[in-house]
């Protein structure tokens, strides 16, 4: 969420390499957990699709204090 933030419009595979720190393909472990996070956060109405290639962006009627944190 954090991300998105700073960066709208980030593509699944964009925000699992900032995750990770390195390039990550597309059928790894890494991209499935990215994946299936940010669709959770879509169907709590916290982030949208903007494009059929998978590009998130936070959603417009979740305010920052409102969006659960990941724990650390």
């Amino acid at each position: 969420m954090e991300l998105l933030q700073i960066k709208p419009d980030m593509t699944t595979k964009e925000i699992a390499e900032l995750i990770f720190g390195r390039i990550v393909l597309y059928k790894s472990k890494e991209y499935a957990s990215v994946h299936r996070s940010l669709i959770s956060l879509e169907r709590l109405s916290c982030i949208q699709r903007v494009q059929v290639q998978l590009r998130w962006r936070l959603a417009a009627k979740k305010k920052a204090e409102d969006v659960p944190r990941l724990k650390e």
